[in-house]
């Protein structure tokens, strides 16, 4: 598959300058985070007319490790942009107008996109629109990076297929993979799954984190480049007493299989939260608020509820 994958040019851009309708009048943005200026310890809107558009924000943005590529799912009822990927380029230092990027054809949603740290793989979610039988369901998949643009897309690995996934994933500089999801058919097995790549396959996937324990979803989970800690959102019950819908989670890792007990990051962040994501050089944390904005915050704003001794890092 070539560069002509990038199927469709649009407009997103009516934000950032009222009436602004022409791709040739895409800001000059440079620098990483898509040339945005870097936030402090209270959360900012990120990449206003961008990313965070009237389109909103279905799964948020990923960075390549390098910072020459981004990538998003917009959360539209428009059938051109739900459902598919956006990425934008760093060329010659200048970032490009966003375009939509389908690989797989628009048969089926692709969508929740995740740059491996190899900077090679570009992974996502997709499925059969019509939903023809278990077997159509979200499954993942990526994609390699090649000289004249990526390659076809390849399943993942078929030991996922008996999970019902939904929502964003993450992976770590291993390929270890954290995912939301349950056992197909099998009640009271949600939560958030981690499988260990070993030996070029993925191991059984361990549930790390379960929705009993929590009383109800947890999805969405973010691994940090070191491993060391994860974030994940939990939607709260109905007559909670949280005045928040959704909530984003921390827990730091004690060792290869040990976490600390969660903690909500609500008082921290000062709002609603789902879909977190961490920038490849950990130093910002990215989330979206209810209302479908993408925000993100200095990662400082976690290190003092870090408990001692808890630095451990997962293999690489």
């Amino acid at each position: 598959m070539k560069n002509n994958a990038l199927i469709l040019l649009f407009t997103l851009f009516s934000v950032v300058t009222a009436g602004q309708q022409n791709t040739s009048d895409f800001p000059v943005l440079k620098g990483p985070y898509l040339g945005q200026k870097p936030p402090g310890l209270i959360p900012e809107i990120f990449a206003p007319g961008i990313v965070s558009t009237e389109h909103r924000v279905y799964a948020n943005v990923t960075f390549q490790r390098d910072f020459e590529e981004a990538c998003w799912t917009p959360n539209s009822p428009d059938t051109s942009y739900h459902g598919g990927l956006i990425t934008s380029e760093r060329k010659n230092g200048v970032w490009t107008p966003p375009r939509v990027i389908r690989f797989l054809d628009e048969k089926y949603s692709n969508r929740s996109p995740f740059y491996g740290y190899d900077g090679r793989r570009l992974y996502f979610q997709a499925y059969l629109k019509s939903n023809q039988g278990w077997d159509q369901m979200e499954k993942f998949y990526f994609v390699e990076k090649k000289a004249d643009g990526w390659s076809d897309p390849v399943l993942l690995d078929t030991i996922f297929n008996k999970y019902s996934v939904h929502w964003q994933f993450s992976l770590d500089p291993g390929n270890n993979l954290y995912f939301g999801g349950e056992l197909r058919g099998k009640e009271n097995t949600g939560g958030i799954y981690f499988s260990a790549y070993k030996n070029g396959k993925y191991k059984e996937p361990q549930l790390i984190f379960s929705n009993q324990k929590f009383g109800d979803a947890v999805f969405g989970p973010a691994i940090s480049p070191r491993g060391d800690y994860i974030l994940f959102a939990r939607i709260h019950p109905r007559g909670s007493t949280n005045p928040r819908i959704f909530s984003i989670y921390i827990s730091f890792r004690t060792s290869e299989n040990g976490w600390t007990e969660p903690k909500e990051l609500g008082e921290k962040l000062k709002m609603d939260g789902n879909q977190p994501r961490i920038g490849p050089d950990g130093r910002y944390i990215f989330f979206v608020r209810t209302d479908g904005m993408a925000f993100w915050v200095s990662a400082k704003v976690i290190e003092e509820l870090r408990p001692d001794n808890t630095n451990y890092t997962f293999p690489q």
